[in-house]
């Protein structure tokens, strides 16, 4: 119990420190690619940010400066909300770096879905509160069992401890560096999303350019009525037979991509 009041007591004597901590962890949660959403009670959120907070505090409390002797009440505003807008713009490049990902995915679904004709067939999508194609949520169900199932939640989480060694609120700001990486990653967002939607998009190609022909050749054919049912059974077995790729492309991603584009991040962050 001795223990518990003290780390309590230390919390209090700390608490600017604190809060710096949760502002970051508060961002960052936010910005998650499957908590960050919609689908996920405010509540949950809350609980989770405060506990997170708690659980790294006596682990980066020391990599912050020392409680000043000055109550909080007493320091000038300006830094305060200067330290605190320092730590959200942290948790958000941070979380920006583990969404880019599904970003890149729900992309790749859209153009595939439009592709195969499921453009005017959507579903309530819980996590973004909107309606979204049927196939840009199946993508996104399997990149989220993928990114869970290779315990890419640890190296996110990983990223967002080692944030407070490289990155202290003291000093931070956003340079030419950083914007250059974050630049560079969106551009990766569109070409991963295309790579995505490759198989269905190609292979679409010649059955389309074959009714075309038809069209052309005997117009007596009612190319349109059949065109839709034909269109959607070969994009359906052209996605299950990519499967295999698309679950390798994810692998690949969001394990060595998704620890070296966020290491990159701190590492830009930092300098």
């Amino acid at each position: 119990m001795d223990t518990v009041a003290d780390f309590v007591k230390t919390v209090w004597e700390n608490e600017l420190t604190f809060l710096f901590i949760l502002a970051r962890i508060g961002s960052f949660v936010m910005a998650l690619p499957i908590l960050g959403g919609g689908g996920t009670p405010p509540y949950v959120k809350a609980l989770l940010v405060v506990a997170m907070s708690f659980v790294l505090f006596p682990i980066v409390s020391g990599n912050f400066p020392p409680p000043s002797p000055t109550p909080p009440a007493q320091l000038s505003l300006g830094l305060i909300v200067q330290g605190l807008l320092s730590e959200i713009t942290i948790g958000l490049i941070i979380g920006f770096g583990a969404r880019i990902i599904f970003a890149a995915v729900e992309i790749g679904g859209e153009m595939a879905g439009m592709q195969i004709g499921f453009g005017v067939a959507n579903a309530f999508d819980p996590v973004s509160n909107q309606q979204v194609s049927l196939m840009r949520q199946i993508y996104m169900v399997i990149a989220a069992l993928t990114f869970l199932s290779i315990y890419g939640d640890h190296t996110v989480l990983k990223a967002l401890a080692y944030s407070f060694k490289w990155v202290p609120t003291t000093g931070f700001m956003i340079k030419g560096p950083l914007i250059e990486q974050i630049i560079r990653m969106g551009s990766d967002l569109f070409i991963l999303g295309m790579k995505i939607a490759t198989p269905i998009t190609i292979a679409l190609i010649l059955p389309q350019m074959a009714m075309g022909v038809i069209s052309r050749v005997v117009p007596q054919i009612q190319v349109f009525m059949f065109s839709f049912p034909l269109t959607i059974g070969i994009g359906l077995i052209i996605f299950g037979l990519s499967l295999s790729l698309y679950g390798s492309l994810l692998r690949e991603q969001m394990g060595g991509v998704l620890e070296k584009n966020l290491s990159d991040l701190l590492l830009k962050m930092k300098s």
